[in-house]
């Protein structure tokens, strides 16, 4: 009887602890989104509002890495890249290009800027 009673009394402080530790939870309700960055639709797809003014602002460009093996050239010597690495006669090569674009547009009392 002594193990019985022990188990039940065990059974019971765990679920006396359990319930005093649900009542402490607190809910922490949920933020409201910030809007950080406005779209510009006046100009077309892709410009933002830069904060603080009437401007909008579209930011593209790409990455570019090239590597060919073999013969880099053509038959009459041409090559048919803009800047070569090493030797003449090197049977492989690399180019790397990188491009930023960045477009404007503002209204003033003229029209667009």
């Amino acid at each position: 009887m002594n193990i019985k009673s022990l188990l039940l009394g065990s059974a019971a402080a765990l679920i006396a602890v359990s319930g005093a530790r649900a009542a402490d939870a607190v809910t922490v309700a949920e933020p409201e989104p910030a809007e950080y960055v406005k779209i510009c639709d006046v100009y077309g797809s892709g410009y933002f509002y830069i904060p603080g003014t009437e401007t909008c602002l579209r930011i593209g460009g790409y990455v570019r890495y090239d590597i060919g093996l073999g013969d880099v050239g053509s038959f009459d010597g041409a090559k048919s890249f803009d800047h070569q690495d090493g030797d003449e006669q090197s049977t492989w090569y690399k180019n790397a290009r990188f491009t930023l674009k960045t477009w404007t547009g503002q209204e003033t009392e003229l029209g667009t800027l």
